[in-house]
């Protein structure tokens, strides 16, 4: 899984339109919206927008797994010490 808000939010920080994005990437501007909304997750897609995006690939993989663990968690200290695994 992937944390395809991420994109999505840096997407609307650059004020590119979906069709715009897919133009520069030779995509269909239906999957560059079906990925960013996280309908669809291809991993080939979801890097070829992040590396369009400019965001790292390892941010939207550790923060889904980060969210996996929080949901799956019995208590905060575990989710802390993941946080501190992950993210040092």
């Amino acid at each position: 899984m992937y944390k395809t808000e991420i994109l999505e939010r840096k997407r609307l920080e650059r004020g590119e339109s979906y069709t715009e994005i897919a133009d520069r990437l030779g995509m269909h501007k239906v999957t560059v919206s079906r990925t960013l909304k996280g309908v669809t997750m291809k991993p080939r897609t979801v890097k070829m927008l992040a590396d369009y995006l400019g965001v790292e690939m390892e941010r939207i993989v550790q923060l889904a797994l980060l969210s996996i663990w929080v949901t799956l968690s019995w208590s905060d200290s575990y989710v802390l010490e993941l946080e501190r695994v992950l993210f040092v």
